[in-house]
């Protein structure tokens, strides 16, 4: 195993920093006994002015440790070990005391079949450590594994480029396996590795990615990938009103597994020719629909202007002839206010026929 660490970069929700120094003091282990964790334990102790038994074995809870935070690393120790060396990461979060930092090094698991993860850093900006052990390996194990089998089924990109993006849905996440109790770590995986990509694929501000997810993440019952699907559709009919002018409202949709090439490029651009945005926003959008809309088959939507100024159902001619060309049918419902409700149908059994 190499000894040098590898600088990383873990962006999260509120700041993204970078290091390429090594930083020593925090370690990242699964087996409490080796030496590397026990010498950042007893020197967090030392800090703190305790014994090392006193800031051992806490539970996250206890040590005021957001759970959030605690599942982006747990997320993201099996491909730390595929990369075979030490990541040395800078954070910075916002608390209601301002900007705190604190710097820590993950280490590649030594130790597979141990069951206890401890996780160990300084702060550097308060005279304080923390400690936390979790015994839970079979739960961490399948979510980490959820993930990975999820973004190797979505994208060819390596594992250790996409980490980076962990620690801004992380929070998100959280909460979403908090919500349902019953929800499958699998498909939590999964939800969380399209958001991932979609991130990837349209360069969202973090701001944005956010705000993708929260509607996931807080509702209320059972979630799933699609639901995860839609609230992204939702984003882009925000992006577009601040670009292009013209507001596409996504409605409740039926969703359907589909992997269609025609499909998924058909709607992209009924989409766009729907926003009429500038040649970049056209660019960008295309790209993130093209990745998000392999599940859809059947869609409404609602077109409105933001200047209020009413809609020429002529407008609607171009989207229309697109649509017919996918072999699917655009249908004005009724009218909204200034606009249209739209119900765009792509058959599936048309398309692969």
């Amino acid at each position: 195993m190499p000894d040098s660490p590898s600088s990383f970069l873990l962006p999260i929700p509120w700041e993204e920093f970078f290091t390429h120094a090594p930083l020593p003091m925090g370690v990242l282990a699964r087996n409490g006994e080796d030496a590397r964790f026990l010498q950042a334990n007893a020197a967090s102790a030392a800090q703190l002015g305790k014994d090392p038994s006193e800031v051992s074995g806490r539970s996250a809870l206890e040590l005021g440790i957001p759970h959030a935070l605690v599942q982006g690393w747990l997320m993201s120790l099996d491909a730390v070990h595929q990369l075979g060396k030490p990541l040395d990461v800078r954070w910075q979060l916002s608390t209601n005391h301002g900007l705190r930092s604190f710097t820590s090094r993950i280490l590649p698991l030594p130790d597979r079949g141990n069951s206890t993860l401890h996780f160990g850093f300084i702060n550097q900006d308060w005279t304080g450590a923390r400690d936390l052990s979790i015994d839970d390996a079979a739960e961490r194990e399948r979510l980490a594994g959820a993930l990975a089998s999820a973004l190797a089924e979505e994208s060819e990109a390596p594992l250790e480029q996409l980490l980076g993006l962990i620690g801004i849905v992380a929070d998100e996440v959280g909460a979403l396996a908090d919500t349902d109790p019953t929800l499958e770590l699998e498909e939590c995986g999964r939800v969380l590795a399209s958001a991932m990509l979609l991130a990837r694929r349209a360069h969202l501000p973090i701001h944005d990615l956010r705000e993708f997810l929260r509607p996931v993440a807080y509702s209320p019952g059972p979630v799933d990938a699609s639901e995860c699907m839609r609230s992204a559709l939702r984003l882009v009919s925000s992006q577009v009103k601040r670009s292009c002018g013209i507001r596409t409202e996504i409605l409740p949709a039926t969703l359907v597994q589909a992997d269609e090439p025609r499909l998924r490029h058909a709607l992209a651009r009924v989409l766009l020719e729907t926003a009429r945005g500038p040649g970049m926003a056209h660019a960008r959008l295309g790209d993130l629909l093209v990745s998000m809309t392999r599940e859809v088959s059947v869609l409404e939507l609602v077109i409105t202007r933001t200047d209020r100024c009413p809609v020429p159902q002529g407008d609607l001619g171009t989207c229309e002839r697109l649509v017919r060309e996918a072999g699917g049918l655009l249908r004005v419902e009724s009218r909204v206010g200034s606009g249209f409700r739209v119900r765009i149908a792509l058959p599936l059994v048309h398309l692969r026929g």
